[in-house]
Formats: C-alpha cells, structure tokens, sequence
C-alpha cells in the first residue's frame, strides 16, 4: 500500500502532492459548487393548474385566495376545488388532525377560521396600534414609532419588545426571500388573519374530497370567505405577507429566530404565486373582485 502524502509547508512539491492525494475533498467540492450552479442556471419552477377548471374567472380568483395552504399541503393545484391530490393516508391524517369527522365538524371548522381565526388577543391590540400609527403617518411606522404608540396605550413594553422584534424580523426575511418587487417596502402586517383566511379556502376544498359538500357549496362557501376577508387587505402581497408572518408566528408562538423562520416559512410558494414567469395566479389575477 502506497503511504499517505507527508505535507512539509516549506516544500512546493510536497505541498502540491498533498493537495492532489485529497482527491476526495475536491470531489466532493466539487459536487457542491456544481449543484449550486444547476440551481442556480435551472428556472424557476412553474405553477400548475388542473386542466378541468378556469384559471381566469372569478371562481379561479376566489379560490387563489387559498394557493399557498392548497399548495404547502399539498391537496391538489391551486384551482382545483376538488382537492383531489388526497390519498387515503393523507385523508385520515387530515380528518385527525383537524378533527373533521363529519360534515359538522368540516363547517364548523371553516366558521372558526373566519371568526375567531387563530387569534391571540394581545397582539391583534399591538397590530392595530401599528395600522392606526402607519394610517397618521402615512407611511410604515419604524420600530420604535410602534413601540413608543404601544406603551402610550398602555401595554407593558417588554412584552410589545419582543413582539414588534418577531413581527418586523420576519417581514424582513419574508421581504429578502420573496423580492422587494412584490413585498414592496411600502407594505407592513397589520393583521396576522392572512393564514387562517388561506386555511379557511384550503379547508373548503378538503371538505369536497372527504365527502362532507360537493363543488357548488364549496363555490359559494369560499366566496363568502373572499367577500369578508378581502376588505382587510390591499393586494394579493399584502395578504401573502400576512399569511406567511402569520404562519411563523403562530407555529413558533412568537419567539422567531433564524431556526424557527426556516421551519415555518412559505416564501417560495409565496414567490411563486405572485410571478407572471411562473404562471402565478397572483400576479394576472385581480385583488379587487
């Protein structure tokens, strides 16, 4: 057997000897840089529709409002009120953990998001705070605008800290990820609804698969959740951002560090959805309907 290369750092011909008998680190370099490349040269992937339902009319309008719950799921493409995506195994894990058993348990599942929604009492207080302050000023309030409007209504400051660092660390993420194009910096969360609302869409569609309604109650259930939900939001990135924020917030209760936003983001899919290149039904179709 042939002896390892010995590395004298005085001698070129040694050092050069070395570096080639570590053949396997540059192999592995080497795939490294070449996947990054492929990635970076290959499109981006684009949004599929199902064939059977429009793409254009209202009803594709209204039910894009759930793109991002139908597609993170995922139960079937974006229009497809059907969600006919759902095998057997994903149908039972879907009725356990939302615990839809029946078709009462599916509409009150649905009238829960688009009530109480996925509420904490004390940051819907600070989120109004902000609109309020962003609607004087004109403009997105800075960090410690907010902060100062939040203690002046009496809440306690260490507590409207922590939640005006999460909220604003995660917008940023959300911003550098999905493109200042769409997330303009004119946009900021004043309401987390975002993600029950999509929840709610998604659920519709989930309700159809597992028998509980068929397509034209689901039509009509979803355009009641568009009509309500709408007058909340600007545009599809408003609502993508209050989605997604939401999203992040809810499943790390708050507490948002680099980790946690990287377990709970939804920015590709967000990205997607609002790039004409892509086919996303966010970027041709209308907010106001």
């Amino acid at each position: 057997m042939r002896p390892a290369a010995r590395l004298d750092l005085n001698d070129l011909g040694s050092l050069l000897e070395w570096l080639v008998a570590q053949w396997w680190v540059w192999a592995i370099v080497g795939a490294v840089v070449l996947f990054f490349i492929v990635i970076w040269i290959l499109p981006a992937s684009k949004v599929k529709a199902d064939e059977r339902f429009s793409t254009t009319d209202r009803e594709a309008n209204e039910l894009a409002l759930g793109f991002l719950q139908i597609v993170n799921l995922p139960s079937g493409h974006w229009n497809d009120p059907t969600a006919s995506a759902l095998g057997d195994r994903e149908k039972k894990v879907l009725v356990e953990q939302w615990g839809v058993y029946s078709r009462q348990d599916w509409l009150d599942n649905i009238e829960r998001l688009v009530t109480v929604r996925r509420r904490r009492e004390m940051w819907v207080l600070y989120l109004a705070v902000r609109a309020q302050l962003g609607e004087r000023l004109g403009r997105a309030p800075k960090a410690k605008e907010w902060l100062n409007a939040i203690v002046a209504e009496g809440g306690d400051k260490r507590d409207a800290r922590a939640f005006v660092t999460a909220i604003e660390y995660t917008e940023a993420q959300v911003r550098k990820r999905v493109g200042k194009d769409i997330v303009t910096p004119d946009l900021y969360v004043k309401t987390l609804d975002g993600y029950a609302i999509g929840q709610a869409v998604g659920m519709t569609t989930w309700g159809v698969a597992l028998g509980h309604g068929d397509i034209p109650e689901a039509r009509q259930i979803i355009h009641r959740i568009n009509e309500e939900a709408r007058p909340a939001f600007s545009s599809w990135a408003d609502f993508g951002l209050s989605y997604n924020v939401g999203r992040v917030m809810h499943w790390s209760d708050g507490n948002v560090d680099e980790k946690a936003f990287e377990k709970f983001e939804g920015c590709n899919d967000f990205q997607a959805a609002a790039t004409a290149k892509r086919n996303g039904p966010w970027a041709t179709l209308p907010w106001r309907l």
